[in-house]
């Protein structure tokens, strides 16, 4: 039977991210390790942020679009191409 644990992995692999407890956290990662992590949509490093509505990073590409979470690497790599 699937419990909570079980509910964050599937929404996180359907790419829903809820904002979670330290606590919770740590519960969902023993199960699923590094299933919270947030990873650069780039490079897929891990960006060592806490979410979009914490301190993700997000920038514009040439076009215009928003493009994120982004490690700092990346960030700073779309930042010197679009000037």
């Amino acid at each position: 039977m699937a419990d909570w644990i079980d509910h964050i992995k599937a929404d996180r692999d359907r790419g829903l991210c809820t904002a979670l407890s330290q606590q919770a956290h740590a519960a969902v990662n023993a199960r699923y390790p590094g299933c919270t992590l947030e990873h650069c949509v780039v490079c897929d490093a891990e960006t060592g942020r806490a979410g979009r509505h914490e301190d993700s990073i997000y920038r514009e590409d040439a076009s215009g679009e928003e493009v994120g979470p982004l490690c700092e690497g990346c960030a700073s790599e779309m930042e010197a191409a679009n000037g």
